[in-house]
């Protein structure tokens, strides 16, 4: 099938559904749908391809591709976030995003969610996390945590993220918890004084903290040495 379209048109959505579906991998797609978690159906169809047919559409009028809106199963809903990812226009990428916001139904649509590098540095993705993080949707929530992993590495932005990892008090949902818990645990890793400091102010939420310390602990960035004190940290 031809990917690379001047305009994709309504007709084109049942044609492409039946292109995706010969690149799937029905052995695989219970276990594919165990670990992603999603509601969606999941045609099994591995990265490699996935990102051979976002690249392909990205040559033509991948706008007008967006606009239909295929969001039939696991994969097409994966593929409008790996456009949105490769997007270069603020504007455009401001207007795709709040409809994929609807649509990331599991883990991997916000993690395969990619911040474009010259939009990296402005104020534009932390007013997001400012207002993603108390948004009903969960998912969404979890987008607010991971786009902090842009800024962890600087450290100016510490008492930012220790802000955001409090407004998450009484989070209870599991894959916001992982994400909270996984940058809690690069903070560890890149600034453990600082943050063992703020660990000991009891103030956050445990689930956070402890899956924090079990990422360290998992983690080949620490000594046995560093992973074993880190226990004294966990909350009961």
């Amino acid at each position: 099938m031809i990917l690379n379209k001047e305009k994709w048109l309504t007709e084109d959505k049942e044609a492409f559904l039946v292109f995706l579906k010969t690149k799937g991998n029905p052995q695989k797609v219970a276990w594919s749908k165990n670990i992603l978690q999603t509601p969606s159906p999941v045609l099994a169809i591995p990265t490699k391809e996935m990102v051979g047919i976002c690249k392909e559409i990205m040559k033509g009028n991948y706008k007008s591709f967006l606009d239909l809106r295929i969001f039939d199963y696991y994969e097409t809903i994966a593929l409008y976030g790996m456009i949105l990812s490769r997007m270069k226009s603020l504007e455009e990428y401001q207007n795709y995003l709040d409809v994929y916001l609807d649509q990331m139904n599991c883990w991997a649509h916000v993690d395969l969610l990619g911040f474009p590098k010259r939009m990296e540095k402005s104020n534009f993705y932390l007013a997001l996390s400012d207002q993603f993080y108390n948004d009903p949707r969960v998912m969404v929530r979890r987008l607010s945590l991971a786009i902090l992993f842009s800024y962890v590495k600087e450290k100016a932005f510490l008492p930012k993220i220790f802000d955001r990892i409090l407004s998450f008090a009484n989070e209870d949902e599991y894959y916001v918890i992982m994400m909270a818990g996984w940058l809690l645990s690069e903070c560890i890793i890149l600034y453990k004084d600082e943050t063992l400091a703020f660990m000991e102010s009891n103030q956050i939420n445990k689930k956070i903290q402890n899956k924090a310390i079990q990422k360290c602990r998992e983690s080949n960035r620490l000594t046995k040495e560093e992973k074993d004190f880190l226990l004294k940290y966990k909350v009961k």
